[in-house]
């Protein structure tokens, strides 16, 4: 069970964008040394939500620490790749892109991971596309939970697959 199920519809819409094997958000605890995945789609999701890990560790960690959008095309050579995580949730990807979600402070809060994307990962608008997304993302998680931001997740869901669709295959 997805502890933000309000972001479920919009991290579900990426993942589809990026044709991905799964798409996933943790958030930075309240006190800035830990990540939590609090929703996530596609392969491994049901063992992902609820991982923490310090926010040290990991692409993910990278990404919240650097506040810069990342593309990992092969984990295994990467040295920040948390493999003992990924192996926890019967899913080990092959490349990853994350981009960190920023607080109304402009302080990194989260960050938005993508598994497995099979889009060109050389092309120039994955990253800033994913980085697009993974503000307006964030701005909705600062929004907090109830009816108004669950409605205004489920916009941001249906646009991003209308966009999919739009693209076609």
């Amino acid at each position: 069970m997805d502890a933000r199920p309000s972001l479920s519809p919009a991290v579900a819409a990426i993942r589809a964008l990026y044709d991905a094997a799964a798409c996933s958000v943790a958030l930075v605890g309240d006190d800035g040394a830990t990540l939590t995945y609090v929703t996530a789609d596609g392969a491994g999701a049901a063992e992902i939500v609820g991982v923490e890990l310090p926010v040290s560790r990991g692409i993910a960690g990278w990404t919240v620490m650097s506040g810069q959008p990342i593309a990992v095309r092969d984990v295994e050579t990467d040295a920040r790749f948390a493999r003992d995580v990924a192996e926890s949730t019967h899913y080990v990807p092959t490349s990853i892109l994350a981009a960190p979600l920023f607080d109304e402070e402009g302080e990194a809060a989260g960050v938005l991971s993508v598994l497995d994307p099979r889009v060109d990962q050389s092309a120039d608008w994955t990253l800033t596309v994913l980085g697009t997304l993974a503000a307006l993302v964030g701005l909705l998680v600062e929004g907090g939970e109830g009816d108004a931001v669950d409605d205004r997740l489920a916009v941001l869901g249906r646009r991003v697959l209308a966009a999919v669709e739009e693209l076609g295959p």
